[in-house]
């Protein structure tokens, strides 16, 4: 699968004091040759901890990864990264598709999540399958229900049997469904397939 795990640590100032955090997320391998993945902006929402790069879960063990483009905030929560050493890569890409996305369509959506509450719990790829609802200025709305760490996958229109990437998955809705940013919103660094 081109849905892969992602661990971010960083840090964060709540005002008073500095800490440290880690953000589970997932993202989408979409150029095997180039090592580049995209996932959403929010899951670098903080100073990178120099001590610790961003990883990425491929080969069975945690690959360096660098942070390219992104968004720079929640309303363009999207990011472009490169993982240093493209060679570890034993996934296939999930092409993606700069489409116009209709209210209706049926779209799937895959990322990881922990399976229970205990903090040594265990991470799944968890797909589920929804229309989407609504499309605004930022992002596409969806009645999807998917839970933390989710953040970055995929989200993957099929049609005639080819699964093509849609967007990126960013944060739950007021209404409890799915936000995602469409894939449209990278044109600018991403070539019509």
């Amino acid at each position: 699968s081109g849905i892969v795990r992602l661990n971010i640590p960083l840090r964060r100032n709540d005002g008073a004091k500095t800490y440290h955090v880690t953000e589970d997320c997932s993202g989408t391998l979409v150029d095997p040759d180039k090592g580049i993945i995209v996932t959403a902006w929010h899951c670098f929402d903080g100073k990178m901890d120099l001590t610790q790069p961003p990883k990425a879960w491929f080969n069975g063990g945690w690959q360096e990864l660098r942070l390219g483009a992104h968004g720079g905030g929640i309303k363009d929560d999207w990011a472009i990264t490169y993982l240093s050493d493209p060679n570890v890569i034993d996934a296939q890409a999930i092409p993606y598709a700069l489409t116009d996305l209709v209210i209706g369509s049926i779209v799937t959506m895959a990322g990881y999540q922990r399976v229970g509450q205990r903090p040594d719990a265990l991470w799944s790829l968890v797909q589920t399958t929804c229309a989407i609802t609504k499309a605004g200025d930022y992002w596409v709305e969806t009645d999807c229900h998917l839970e933390t760490g989710a953040s970055g996958g995929a989200v993957m229109q099929i049609k005639g049997g080819h699964t093509t990437l849609a967007g990126i998955i960013s944060a739950r809705s007021a209404q409890g469904g799915v936000w995602f940013v469409p894939m449209s919103r990278l044109n600018f660094y991403f070539s019509p397939p």
